[in-house]
């Protein structure tokens, strides 16, 4: 059987103000009308039957996951009692499908990426599903349209076959994110790809290579195993999660294993990572101003300005600024410092009131 993990556990804190640690940025609408995991949710449904998909959060997010996907039981959310990265969240994901079908193959899908049109991602799907059951731990490479420097690469070797139309490819390495340098030269060479960070693999060939790679994730998983669906789950997955080293699946499992693929996808893809990435995926005016709410310009230019329906926000000869309003939270920044917006909130961090902003 097939099943679609959506991880949903992110902290999305590039997109402070709006993204904070109750709602952050998965549960927003951010590109379109639908928030970006009804996004993700209605890639897959009703395609894939909703019982076959789970959806991975932190047990405090349970109450929005409900309200934004209504077609959802809460059986099928794993609640993990404190974020570990996405191994751990891909393990305990793991766990519960094992239980259902200890032969099935399961699709990991991230809560906050832009891609269309849906047909060509279930062709993927399809194509990597077929390829899993061979054995593969499968990854989707993006072919890249510029050269990004904020994505980590995947490097292609050998050609595996094709599948649906699609080719497949053995993965020769995997990339950290490159320098604006690197990144160009990746374009030439033209056997780099964008890593997507969206998997699919059988799950006795995942925790086989947990095991291999992780060991100290998958003893900790055989000790949640065995008390799921007991009085004592709870506790348990608690005590584990606790110690538990925080890491990427990246980094613990695809980037040692021998036996990766590499599905090539004919979808347009982006991972919206920070506020100056919008101009990729929303209308601009004829100043090339990206706004929303109640806003007023002036003489300025290339600039990307989000408020609401309470507070009137007025521009005078600016350009290449993000203003971004959420409540009692303002953010102004120029656009080449979006990525700061991290190193930002360590700063409100050490305010008295923190949690008030955070």
């Amino acid at each position: 059987m097939f099943y679609v993990v959506i991880i949903a556990g992110g902290k999305g804190e590039r997109f402070w103000p709006k993204s904070v640690r109750k709602i952050p940025k998965q549960f927003h609408r951010i590109t379109s009308e639908k928030t970006m995991l009804q996004e993700t949710f209605s890639r897959v449904y009703p395609e894939v039957e909703k019982e076959q998909i789970l959806v991975v959060a932190n047990e405090s997010q349970k109450p929005v996951i409900l309200e934004q996907l209504g077609e959802l039981d809460e059986r099928n959310l794993v609640l993990e009692p404190q974020g570990k990265n996405t191994a751990a969240a891909i393990a305990l994901a793991g766990l519960f499908i094992n239980k259902k079908d200890p032969h099935a193959t399961m699709a990991v899908l991230t809560s906050d990426h832009v891609l269309s049109p849906k047909s060509e991602f279930l062709r993927a799907l399809n194509t990597a599903e077929d390829v899993s059951e061979k054995g593969y731990l499968v990854t989707f490479g993006i072919r890249p349209c510029r050269p990004a420097s904020e994505f980590g690469y995947i490097e292609i070797g050998e050609r595996i076959s094709e599948f649906f139309g699609l080719e497949v490819f053995r993965v020769r390495s995997f990339r950290e994110k490159p320098s604006p340098e690197e990144a160009e030269g990746f374009i030439r060479e033209k056997r780099f790809f964008w890593n997507s960070g969206m998997f699919t693999f059988r799950v006795d060939v995942l925790f086989e290579a947990i095991r291999i790679y992780m060991p100290e994730l998958y003893e900790g998983m055989k000790v949640i195993d065995r008390t799921l669906g007991t009085p004592r789950e709870r506790d348990v997955m608690k005590d584990v999660f606790d110690g538990l080293e925080s890491i990427s699946i990246d980094y613990g499992i695809m980037e040692k294993a021998k036996n990766i693929a590499c599905v090539i996808p004919e979808f347009s893809w982006d991972d919206v990572g920070s506020w100056g990435s919008l101009s990729r995926h929303l209308t601009k005016d004829e100043d090339g101003n990206i706004i929303d709410g109640k806003v007023v310009t002036m003489d300025s230019d290339n600039n990307i300005v989000l408020g609401d329906e309470e507070t009137l926000i007025s521009l005078i000869g600016v350009r290449d600024m993000i203003v971004v309003k959420e409540g009692n939270r303002l953010l102004i920044c120029h656009r080449d410092q979006d990525q700061r917006v991290k190193e930002l909130l360590k700063k409100i961090a050490l305010r008295d009131d923190a949690d008030e902003y955070l």
